[in-house]
């Protein structure tokens, strides 16, 4: 299913999956708010009006290799995702997949790419936060092997984003931290 091609680059089903090029940047707003639109309909849907990642904000992941994108045959950007450290783990800060590539697992492609990154750059854990009560948030993670964390196990640095969240508007009973141990071997 994935194939090595040059380093950090793989492909997947037609798409290319690579670091971000600071070129693209500017447009990964815009693509985070398309794929917020299908939370128009959840009992979440202020997200869809939420504020998106900013330039400054997507050049710092850029800056330290956790911007990725998933780029289509035809050269557009199709998803991206962020990942960065937080508490010692690999934190997956966000995955956005445009309306038009949903629902083929592109999503789960940049996950799976992330995941082996951190492994290759020794973390023993992928942490994220997310809805607890939305299909492809919470319980899509665990069919992924995320589990949710109980609150005596997050550090200082997830609870901080936690609070950030709070402010920002977003439900607290409603969000969750989840981890995915990375000590076990990959599968062949």
């Amino acid at each position: 299913m994935y194939k090595r091609e040059l380093e950090g680059e793989t492909t997947w089903r037609g798409y290319t999956l690579r670091r971000a090029r600071p070129e693209e940047l500017a447009a990964l707003p815009e693509l985070e708010h398309l794929a917020a639109q299908q939370f128009r309909q959840s009992v979440h849907s202020f997200i869809t009006d939420a504020e998106t990642q900013t330039l400054e904000q997507l050049r710092e992941y850029q800056r330290h290799g956790g911007a990725w994108v998933a780029v289509s045959a035809e050269g557009g950007l199709a998803a991206f995702a962020l990942c960065k450290e937080v508490d010692g783990t690999a934190y997956l800060a966000e995955i956005d997949v445009h309306p038009a590539h949903a629902r083929q697992g592109l999503g789960r492609a940049l996950f799976e790419v992330l995941k082996r990154q951190a492994r290759e750059q020794g973390y023993r854990a992928m942490t994220l936060i997310t809805f607890r009560d939305i299909a492809w948030n919470a319980p899509n993670y665990e069919r992924w092997g995320f589990r949710v964390m109980r609150n005596d196990e997050l550090g200082p640095g997830l609870r901080a984003l936690r609070e950030h969240e709070t402010r920002a508007g977003f439900p607290p009973e409603s969000r969750v931290c989840m981890v995915l141990s990375l000590d076990e071997l990959p599968a062949s």
